[in-house]
């Protein structure tokens, strides 16, 4: 590998490459894809742009009978065998199509990106920050707007799989249901993480306290007082109506309502606004405390439109 300066006109950035004379910018040129009706414009070896290139079609290993969207031969769990990293220090098991993990694979760069000086350890060629960008999904029954570096949305890249651990049927982006997956982590590993989730969420009721801690009796009455809000369900857990991670939520027995764990890890840290309408108006007709929160985000959501 050696440092070359691209020979594209007025271009002149340096990159690493093994003999390349453009920079991952200018190697291949800027075309329109030749399907019919596509005015997609991309820079690549392709004349057709990758998503008119995706076709459902059945996975072409031995043995493998998955029907996939996508434009390779090989669904992505053949194209992603487990296996462990070739370095000799390293025992790392991961899936992937490369012989090294991440770590030995990743280097110190500097963004690529124009006006962009980040210097940060990866393997792409853009920091994070230049690469998230406000877009829309690419699936075209799919019009969800969101903030990533990927092309599908999070409900677009969940699909139906079977755990290969203990062959549960469930819908996710993993290879391994929540359980098996949490259960593959060394156990020193796990309580590492629930420490470091537990003293955050504490840390977060802490700030938001408005008149000292809510007692642990006051929770249990609230759960206990009503079904779910959101489903009718069994309440489990009681659930911040505003939540206290992003959005400035009180630790305070007005924004705490009965939930059954299902309704309250699905809603996370999102806004009544931003998350499932249906459960979002069951639980406005079932509880004046999430009705006036409700009418509150709304009027947040117009004003912001609004400017």
């Amino acid at each position: 590998m050696r440092t070359a300066t691209c020979k594209e006109s007025g271009c002149g950035r340096e990159f690493t490459s093994a003999g390349g004379r453009y920079c991952s910018r200018h190697r291949y040129p800027e075309r329109e894809c030749l399907v019919d009706g596509c005015t997609h414009r991309f820079r690549a070896s392709n004349r057709i742009c990758s998503a008119c290139r995706e076709i459902f079609r059945e996975c072409a290993s031995d043995g493998c009978d998955t029907f996939y969207k996508g434009n390779a031969r090989h669904c992505r769990a053949c194209l992603t065998p487990e296996r462990t990293c070739v370095d000799p220090d390293c025992l790392t098991v991961f899936r992937g199509t490369t012989r090294l993990c991440w770590e030995h694979r990743a280097v110190d760069r500097t963004c690529e990106a124009d006006d962009c000086e980040n210097t940060y350890r990866g393997t792409t060629l853009l920091c994070i920050s230049c690469r998230t960008v406000e877009r829309e999904c690419s699936n075209e029954d799919c019009t969800t707007v969101y903030w990533s570096d990927r092309a599908l949305c999070n409900d677009c890249r969940m699909s139906d799989r079977i755990c290969p651990d203990c062959e549960r049927e469930f819908r996710g982006r993993t290879t391994r249901c929540g359980p098996c997956w949490w259960a593959q982590i060394p156990a020193d590993v796990r309580a590492a993480i629930s420490r470091a989730s537990g003293n955050a969420y504490r840390a977060r009721k802490l700030a938001a306290q408005v008149a000292g801690p809510v007692p642990a009796a006051e929770y249990e009455r609230i759960r206990a007082e009503a079904p779910c809000v959101y489903c009718g369900g069994a309440a489990t857990e009681v659930d911040h109506i505003r939540p206290l991670a992003t959005h400035g939520g009180w630790e305070h027995a007005s924004n705490l309502v009965p939930a059954c764990r299902t309704c309250n890890a699905s809603k996370r840290d999102r806004l009544l606004t931003e998350w499932d309408q249906v459960r979002v108006f069951r639980a406005v007709r079932a509880s004046e405390k999430v009705a006036v929160e409700y009418e509150c985000q709304r009027q947040e959501l117009v004003g912001v439109n609004d400017a």
